[in-house]
């Protein structure tokens, strides 16, 4: 099975599990679900990337100027569509 990094614009692709995280995208901190539509896969340098505004404590509560915000999946005709915001509070779709 190929893993790839669900990060905007990044390539990475690996063929073992050990080598990349699977993130919350609502952490479990904030009672977010186990499910597929609030979960991501992610690379471990991308990883460290996110920031949760809400996290009180942990990784994801360090914001730097390269962070961005996952909001979640959402639907399109072509399938699902990742969208997340900057630290401006600029909305992406990727």
């Amino acid at each position: 099975m190929k893993y790839n990094c669900k990060f905007p614009k990044c390539d990475y692709t690996t063929n073992h599990r050990s080598q990349i995280n699977y993130h919350h995208i609502v952490p479990q901190e904030l009672n977010g679900s186990h499910k597929d539509y609030n979960r991501i896969w992610l690379c471990p340098t991308h990883h460290t990337k996110i920031y949760v505004p809400e996290s009180k404590s942990g990784i994801h509560s360090i914001k730097s100027f390269d962070s961005i915000i996952l909001i979640g999946w959402m639907s399109s005709t072509n399938g699902r569509v990742l969208e997340y915001q900057d630290t401006s509070g600029n909305n992406f779709y990727e």
